[in-house]
């Protein structure tokens, strides 16, 4: 459940999750190009293009929907392609 008595706060909840993880699709795309381009790392198009926007279609059905639960998730895997990519990268 989500700890806040107040309606309000959930709303606001939910609705940062929606735009936080919509932004992140932007923001992804410009390190998807830079990886490319500069490390020849091909790897970051599987991460880089399947979980943004996964999360930003997530954040818009927690605010839809309702569901705080939901919107961890999504803020959860909106910040899961950095350590993805690295944890990849390293091995």
């Amino acid at each position: 459940m989500f700890p806040y008595d107040n309606i309000d706060s959930l709303e606001t909840f939910l609705s940062k999750v929606r735009f936080g993880t919509l932004m992140t699709v932007p923001a992804y795309l410009a390190l998807l190009f830079f990886f490319t381009r500069e490390e020849g790392w091909h790897w970051s198009f599987l991460v880089f293009c399947v979980l943004p926007p996964l999360t930003a279609f997530l954040g818009f059905q927690a605010k839809r929907d309702i569901r705080p639960g939901l919107g961890m998730a999504a803020l959860a895997l909106a910040v899961a392609p950095l350590p993805l990519v690295g944890a990849v990268e390293f091995l």
